[in-house]
């Protein structure tokens, strides 16, 4: 019969294929991200150990290298626990160009903890951990096979990272990564006595494996009782710092997880929809088919033989749409790769594995049973009598109620899509509106860290900064140029505590620590900050000037709210810190550092020539008159005419930070758009398809309609109001579905309620204009029966 009906055949596959491909997309990212076990050994003991210090502003602190010491002794909790420097970088010279590689400095027993080994080579020794300890260095898979060409002998050679001597003792395996995807290399932190005694300088990130049995509540009781204690031990650096773990998929997944949840859901209602929407259809065709079954009973074939046939029928519709769905999902599962939180393995090129191809068996033949048991069932209502002559019309009945029944929860289950893509499109709206406190057009983005070893002198670091300065700022196109720590985007926190002159000693834990950006002088023009009060930073300003300042609008607003904070002073420390006192000549405007939809920190920005403690510039932002990826090569060269060995590396737009922060929002908005707009148009077809049918079965008594008086209008209005019955009915259960369901979305929205009016207001009229336009052709085929023709029609 399939055969026979090519177009009816074609289109029901077309619509549960992309049912299908959908779901069959967003289970390979959910698989990933949820359900596949993390690549290290007994995954679900791995913990992530973080600071709370929600009183500073950092509810998700980095520790600091003192209390992890701490943590480590005391607890009763951990197997292990090892640490990672925040982030580090290293530049590789010798043979072939200079080269920045990002990696880590790691605690000796960060591979243990995780369980995994290097396929080359072996692992740190606690030997290899001691401060003084001969430098050692473990590659990654990609940087081994990238740089080294899969060297077989690359065990025991050494290479020169920041200037100096590491010996290659491991390659990790293929797809290891940790704690996100950018380290290609990995080396023992030698930690001091004097840095595990530190508890002010937060940097680590801390993974811990719990011991057998100690479920993840206790061990956070043990963590606040032993930060309860450091706090009372070191009462100016843990004053008000807690201590908490979370589990190391839930710490990887992050904000991906209640988003690929609400997907799940959205595409469980398409598919829902798509079977909805075939089932009527094989209703309608049920009843075109009742003669030819009729006839199959008559013949000897029973009721459950008819069945199982029209099951069939269903099931290989939903096998082939199942093939199709899985071949599409192959291309649109790399589409959904960003999904994919950092840390986590990748998929495979594919993206399709066995767990992917049960998931879609699983689906097909469930959905072969949904959109096919109705239709089938139906049969069992077959009049044999009726149902062989041609012109009678209740052998299978004509099923309307069902029909209109299916149709109105496909118009439930849009409302509810359509009302989730509409909050989504709005925060995603709100976010673009944000205004992000720098104007990112024309502006280049390079890194040029310095490594310690050769740039150990403050002057020689300043030096460096400003020849390259120099140079850049002279070539064509260049507007401007400036330094700074960080470029507004890649670093939310980078924080440290200062002191307000002429104020009282603060109480414990009420020291302000804002943010500090160390910064040239053309940095904020380079950018394009707003100055809204006082002065920038400008030549008077050098190494032999008394130290000055530009604060943000926030931190002006938080410690002189009544008054103008330009002349007053403050210095970096706690009240005994031995440092100078820094005056504020400027206030710029606020920098949403963590992202558009963050609010600004507090924040101060120092001079590169008065300020050395430890945050150093390593970020160069260049604003040009035109195209700034064009002169990314004539500022490499300015940067090796300083010095030849200097990497320079991630250039890059400021626009292309931008759009990479907003790449998860809009890629969420952008999928449950897509689902919602596929429901909407699976619902106008329900809709249409139940009119068009109804037309079809009521030619006869609209001849009679038309023959007896009734005018083409009364036709219309019949018409129209029977599709937009069944689009109350389902605006009528989908309002209510979707208000309730929008709050699964509350912690995705941004600047708007999960109950929006206007959101939903919008769902209403979009859905109600659609409905008209399905109504609209049934309606106007009513209008146009010959009622000659019409009773003489079967």
């Amino acid at each position: 019969m399939m055969a026979k009906n090519p177009s009816f055949t074609f289109f029901v596959i077309a619509v549960l294929a992309l049912g299908i491909a959908a779901s069959t997309a967003i289970f390979t990212i959910a698989d990933a991200v949820l359900i596949r076990p993390l690549p290290y050994r007994d995954a679900n003991r791995l913990v992530m150990v973080w600071e709370d210090a929600s009183s500073y502003g950092f509810p998700h602190d980095t520790p600091a290298p003192g209390n992890f010491a701490d943590w480590k002794a005391r607890n009763q909790v951990f197997e292990d626990m090892a640490a990672v420097a925040f982030s580090h970088s290293f530049n590789l010279t010798g043979d072939g160009n200079p080269e920045e590689i990002p990696g880590n400095y790691i605690t000796a027993n960060l591979f243990s903890v995780l369980g995994a080994q290097p396929v080359l080579g072996r692992d740190f020794r606690a030997s290899d951990d001691v401060p003084g300890a001969p430098r050692v260095v473990i590659l990654s898979q990609g940087l081994y096979l990238r740089r080294f060409g899969g060297d077989p002998q690359i065990i025991g050679k050494q290479i020169w990272l920041n200037y100096e001597k590491y010996d290659v003792i491991g390659v990790m395996p293929r797809g290891f990564q940790f704690p996100d995807r950018d380290p290609q290399l990995w080396s023992p932190a030698q930690f001091t006595k004097e840095q595990l005694a530190n508890h002010g300088n937060h940097q680590l990130r801390v993974v811990a494996r719990l011991k057998p049995g100690v479920s993840l509540q206790t061990a956070n009781a043990n963590l606040a009782a032993i930060a309860k204690q450091l706090e009372k031990e070191h009462p100016s650096e843990n004053a008000k710092v807690g201590a908490f773990a979370v589990p190391l998929r839930d710490e990887l997944a992050g904000k991906m997880r209640p988003a690929i949840l609400v997907l799940i859901g959205a595409v469980c209602f398409v598919l829902l929809i798509a079977c909805a929407n075939v089932a009527n259809l094989l209703l309608a065709r049920a009843a075109g088919r009742r003669r030819e079954l009729g006839v199959r009973l008559t013949l000897g074939a029973t009721r459950s033989r008819i069945i199982r046939q029209l099951l069939t029928e269903s099931l290989l519709l939903a096998s082939l749409a199942g093939a199709v769905g899985v071949f599409l999902a192959t291309f649109t599962t790399q589409l959904l790769v960003s999904l994919i939180p950092e840390g986590i393995a990748p998929l495979s090129a594919s993206g399709v594995d066995r767990h992917v191809l049960a998931v879609t068996l699983v689906v097909s033949v469930i959905t072969g049973i949904l959109f096919g048991i109705i239709p089938a069932l139906k049969v069992s209502q077959l009049d044999l009598a009726t149902s062989l002559n041609q012109g009678g019309r209740n052998g299978i009945g004509t099923g309307g109620r069902l029909r209109s029944a299916l149709v109105v929860s496909e118009v439930a289950l849009a409302v509810v899509l359509l009302a989730g893509a509409a909050l989504m499109l709005r925060s995603v709206a709100n976010v673009f509106q944000v205004d992000p406190g720098f104007r990112p057009q024309h502006v280049l983005v390079v890194r040029t860290p310095l490594p310690r070893q050769k740039y150990e002198a403050f002057a020689t670091r300043a030096s460096f900064y400003s020849q390259v300065l120099a140079r850049v700022a002279g070539l064509p196109g260049v507007v401007a140029a400036g330094y700074t720590t960080w470029v507004p985007l890649t670093n939310s926190g980078g924080a440290t505590g200062i002191t307000i002159e002429g104020r009282p000693r603060p109480a414990s834990g009420q020291l302000p620590i804002p943010n500090c950006r160390i910064i040239s002088d053309d940095y904020i023009r380079a950018v394009g900050m707003k100055l809204v009060d006082g002065r920038g930073l400008d030549t008077r300003d050098g190494a032999g000037a008394s130290p000055v300042a530009l604060i943000n609008q926030t931190l002006a607003r938080n410690l002189w709210p009544a008054q103008s904070p330009i002349g007053k002073r403050f210095k970096v420390g706690g009240y005994e810190a031995d440092s100078p006192w820094i005056t504020i000549v400027g206030i710029v405007g606020d920098v949403h550092q963590a992202g558009l939809d963050s609010p600004a920190r507090p924040e101060m920005y120092l001079s590169y020539l008065q300020q050395d403690f430890g945050f150093e510039p390593e970020y160069l932002a260049v604003r040009t008159s035109g195209d700034p990826m064009r002169i990314a090569d004539a500022i490499r060269q300015q940067v090796w005419a300083v010095d030849k060995e200097q990497p320079v590396a991630g250039a890059m737009p400021l626009e292309g930070l931008v759009d990479d922060t907003l790449a998860p929002r809009k890629l969420q908005a952008s999928l449950l758009g897509g689902f919602a707009g596929l429901a909407l148009l699976l619902a106008a077809l329900g809709i249409y398809a139940v009119l068009a049918f109804s037309v079809t079965q009521r030619t006869q008594e609209i001849g009679v309609r038309l023959a007896l008086g009734a005018q083409p209008s009364d036709v219309l209005e019949m018409v129209f109001s029977q599709g937009l019955r069944l689009f109350i009915l389902g605006a009528a259960i989908g309002l209510p579905a979707a208000f309730a369901l929008s709050r699964t979305l509350e912690h995705l929205l941004y600047g708007v309620t999960a109950t929006d009016p206007i959101s939903f207001a919008s769902v209403i009229l979009v859905l109600g204009a659609v409905t008209l336009l399905a109504c609209y052709f049934p309606a106007r085929r009513a209008m146009r029966v010959d009622p000659m023709v019409a009773l003489r029609y079967e």
